[in-house]
C-alpha cells in the first residue's frame, strides 16, 4: 500500500515538474521561434516579438492544462523534449 502510494507521489510530482518547467521551457522556445520566423517573413520585429509573446501565454495554459490529461507521464515527457528538440533545430537553422 504504501510503495503505490509512494509511487503516485512521485509519478504526480514528475507530472508537475514537466507541467511547470517542461511547459515552461517549450513555450519559450516556441515564442523565440515564433518571432524570429515571423520577422523573417516580413513582420517588424518589435510586433512579432509582441504577437509572439501574447500567443506565448495562451500556449503556456494548454501545455498546463494538457500535462495533467495526458494519460501517460511518459508521454508528457516524451512530447515535451520532442518539442523542445524541433523547436530548437528549427530556431537554430532559422537563426
Amino acid at each position: 500500500m504504501r510503495a503505490a502510494a509512494a509511487s503516485s507521489g512521485v509519478l504526480t510530482g514528475l507530472r508537475v515538474i514537466g507541467a511547470v518547467f517542461g511547459g515552461y521551457a517549450v513555450t519559450a522556445l516556441g515564442v523565440s521561434t515564433a518571432a524570429a520566423l515571423l520577422a523573417r517573413l516580413g513582420m517588424a520585429r518589435s510586433e512579432a516579438v509582441a504577437l509572439a509573446a501574447m500567443t506565448g501565454f495562451i500556449v503556456y495554459l494548454l501545455l498546463l492544462l494538457w500535462a495533467f490529461s495526458v494519460q501517460s507521464v511518459l508521454r508528457l515527457w516524451t512530447v515535451l523534449a520532442l518539442a523542445m528538440a524541433a523547436m530548437g533545430a528549427f530556431l537554430y537553422f532559422l537563426a
